[in-house]
């Protein structure tokens, strides 16, 4: 291994906005990168047989493509001393840090990110995110994945770290501690409190699974 940082993209197939903004980047740093669902790329699908990054920590023996996959991904991603799993979403997120192993290490990674929002989002199944099998590495999520806006802004943030740009963005911290539903429509912004029913929320991703109207977050101490 020639690098100690890897970019995954297209972990999901039909999010493949970070691909160019990634092929830019490795004109200029030396970093390893490569597209993790390759046949759900190809496909502009979610995923090819279940969803890539609801697979880990994998099986190689599995009749899963994804699932397979996901084994090789974890077992090669934990080679490297930095891991950026690049995510998209339609909601209208921003871009924003996920810690799906939210230990020291990783939040202090975390903290050379130049992003305000930093979401602990840890599974608890025994399966979940590739990052929460993988030491040292993240996600960044971007919303909307369709803005050029969006992209440009994952270059400035991808660039400052691949150049040891030291990070001044104070950090605000929170945990994903649900899911909200609700017959009523309701206008919600990515995390900006709510009032509803005597009580306050702040919505993550709201619009973009049809199971929940949005997650829920819970906000920290942002003195981590």
């Amino acid at each position: 291994m020639k690098n100690k940082i890897l970019l995954l993209t297209a972990t999901h197939g039909d999010e493949a906005f970070s691909i160019p903004v990634v092929k830019k980047l490795s004109k200029t740093f030396k970093f390893d990168w490569l597209i993790s669902n390759q046949k759900a790329y190809e496909l502009k699908k979610r995923f090819f047989e279940r969803d890539l990054n609801r697979s880990g920590p994998g099986n190689p023996n599995s009749k899963l493509y994804e699932r397979r996959r996901a084994f090789e991904l974890i077992k090669l991603a934990s080679q490297y001393d930095y891991v950026i799993d690049i995510h998209g979403t339609i909601a209208d997120t921003g871009l924003f840090v996920i810690l799906s192993d939210p230990n020291w290490r990783n939040i202090e990674f975390a903290k050379q990110i130049n992003l305000k929002n930093v979401v602990l989002w840890p599974s608890l199944k025994p399966t979940g995110p590739l990052t929460q099998f993988i030491p040292n590495s993240l996600e960044i999520e971007c919303g909307s994945k369709n803005s050029p806006l969006v992209a440009k802004k994952l270059k400035t943030v991808l660039f400052e770290f691949l150049s040891g740009v030291k990070s001044k963005q104070p950090k605000q911290y929170y945990i994903v501690s649900g899911q909200f539903r609700s017959k009523t429509k309701l206008e919600l912004k990515d995390f900006t409190p709510t009032r509803y029913k005597n009580q306050t929320i702040i919505p993550l991703m709201p619009g973009q699974y049809q199971q929940n109207s949005c997650y829920l977050l819970q906000k920290l101490n942002d003195t981590l």
